[in-house]
C-alpha cells in the first residue's frame, strides 16, 4: 500500500476514534449537563480538534469522492477556532456538532475508507 494511502487510512482511523470518544463522553447528557461539565466539554473539544486536524490533512481527491460532502471547510474552521481561540468557543456550537454532525461525518469516513481499498 502506498504511503499516501496508509497515511489517509491512519487519519480516517483518528477521525473514527475521535467520534467514538465524543459519543462515549456525551452519552446520556443533554446540552445543559454537557456545558456544566468542564471535563466533558474539554474532552469533546479536544476530539473536535483532532477531527479538524485530520480532515485538513486528508487528500482532497479522497474527500472529493464523498457525495454529499460534509462541510469540510467548516470542520477545519472549527478546529482553528478551538486551537487559536479557546476562550471564545461557544458550547452551543460544540453541542450542535455533537448532536447533528457526527453521523454525517462518520458516513463520509466509511465511504472514504472503502474507497482507499480501490485506489
Amino acid at each position: 500500500m502506498p504511503k499516501a494511502q496508509r497515511d489517509a487510512g491512519l487519519l480516517l482511523g483518528d477521525i473514527e476514534k475521535a467520534i467514538g470518544r465524543i459519543r462515549s463522553y456525551t452519552k446520556g447528557l443533554d446540552a445543559e449537563a454537557f456545558e456544566a461539565s468542564a471535563i466533558t466539554f474539554d474532552a469533546v473539544v479536544m476530539n473536535v480538534q483532532v477531527i479538524g486536524e485530520s480532515v485538513a490533512k486528508l487528500p482532497e481527491q479522497l474527500k472529493a469522492l464523498v457525495e454529499p460532502a460534509p462541510p469540510w471547510t467548516q470542520i477545519i474552521a472549527v478546529r482553528n477556532l478551538v486551537s487559536h481561540g479557546y476562550p471564545d468557543i461557544d458550547p452551543d456550537v460544540i453541542w450542535t456538532i455533537v448532536t447533528t454532525r457526527l453521523a454525517e461525518l462518520e458516513i463520509a469516513v466509511d465511504k472514504m475508507a472503502a474507497a482507499l481499498g480501490s485506489l
